[in-house]
């Protein structure tokens, strides 16, 4: 799930869906792992995963960019 994701995120195709796929094991990578280890990454906390979740719905929100596939194909 999230090697499509990042594959759909990388290119810019259905964007949003990818963003989800993403977004998904980061969730599920902060509830089993990192949650108990608290905020910060250095001691193997969420930090990073919290950071991945963040750039994913933004970039959800926003767009892929005119160079993404999306803006080719769907505009």
């Amino acid at each position: 799930m999230e090697l499509l994701g990042g594959l759909l995120f990388t290119l810019g195709f259905l964007t949003v869906l990818g963003s989800i796929l993403i977004i998904i094991p980061m969730l599920g990578a902060i509830a089993k792992v990192h949650w108990s280890n608290g905020y910060w990454g250095s001691a193997n906390g969420y930090e990073m995963n919290l950071l991945i979740i963040a750039v994913a719905v933004a970039i959800a929100l926003t767009g892929a960019g005119a160079y993404s596939l999306d803006a080719v194909m769907f505009n």
